[in-house]
């Protein structure tokens, strides 16, 4: 899978999901959101999605060492946030992040790599309101842990890393509402949603008279998602196809109404969530895994690899 390399982009899928992306700004950059061009840079081997992580050494605040691998400690997943403090993306992230980091107690570690100098990140307020592991090389964007994952100065960019450090996901750019559905999606049945992170299964019901799925999809507030009438299940080598539908609109712009959090950062942005329920035709013989699609376009909802067990 490729990098998602993205300034601003919408979707199709989702009514307008916002992605944002900010990149390298100068040290004298102003505490408030602002973009600028992509400059880049040489690096040996830009781990991709599947490969491992690599450890590295880092240092938190007080200027103690750590090792980037601490962070797995009792079997947790762990989300690297590479931030600047000029970077107004990363700071429209940080509320969501916030939830996810309570919802995913023991579950799931954030490491924030900060790539500004030693001097600026350790001495800025905002850095030392960061409530998970906020740790820099001291290298910035000229080598070090950064190079190791994408080849260009910009910040935020995300990776999601296995229990066992496998890269499973990868994002530039603050994606909303993509940490709430990956949250749902490590909580929920065992299911690839990285291609559309805002979007996850919740329950799975399989039986003889049909598969019923409830998802939970979340968007910025006041935009709207889709989904369409073609939807369907792939297993078995054949398409299980969309019978019925409860709690939205096929083929309408539906706008979720019910809060997802409360905005607990300057920055955040409101993000609200919708749950609905899909029923498709009854499996043959029940899978072991399955695929949703929402049509076969090429911006659809994916979700690959769902487990039925």
């Amino acid at each position: 899978m490729n990098k998602i390399y993205i300034q601003v982009a919408v979707s199709p899928i989702v009514g307008l999901l916002l992605i944002c992306g900010c990149t390298q700004t100068p040290q004298n950059a102003k505490d408030s959101p602002t973009e600028s061009k992509q400059e880049t840079v040489d690096t040996l081997h830009i781990l991709e999605v599947g490969e491992k992580a690599v450890d590295t050494e880092l240092f938190d605040m007080q200027g103690n060492k750590h090792r980037l691998f601490e962070a797995f400690a009792d079997d947790r997943y762990v989300l690297l946030d590479f931030w600047n403090l000029g970077c107004g993306a990363c700071r429209q992230s940080e509320s969501e992040l916030l939830e996810v980091y309570d919802r995913m107690k023991g579950k799931l570690e954030i490491v924030g790599i900060n790539l500004d100098s030693i001097s600026r990140w350790q001495n800025h307020e905002w850095s030392k309101k960061i409530v998970w592991k906020n740790w820099n090389d001291g290298k910035g964007y000229k080598g070090g842990i950064k190079s190791q994952y994408y080849d260009w100065n910009a910040a935020p960019f995300y990776v999601l890393l296995s229990p066992d450090g496998r890269i499973l996901w990868e994002l530039a750019g603050y994606g909303v509402g993509c940490f709430l559905g990956i949250a749902e999606a490590l909580n929920g049945p065992k299911q690839d949603n990285y291609t559309n992170p805002n979007l996850a299964i919740r329950k799975i019901d399989t039986n003889a008279k049909g598969t019923t799925i409830s998802f939970r999809v979340y968007v910025s507030k006041n935009l709207w998602f889709n989904i369409a009438h073609d939807s369907y299940l792939s297993a078995n080598g054949k398409k299980y196809k969309l019978t019925a539908t409860d709690g939205i609109t096929l083929d309408g712009n539906n706008t979720p109404q019910t809060k997802a959090y409360t905005v607990r950062a300057k920055y955040g942005i409101d993000i609200n969530y919708c749950d609905f329920t899909l029923i498709f035709e009854p499996f043959d013989t029940i899978p072991t895994t399955f695929d949703f699609r929402a049509g076969d376009g090429e911006d659809v909802f994916v979700i690959r690899n769902v487990s039925v067990n």
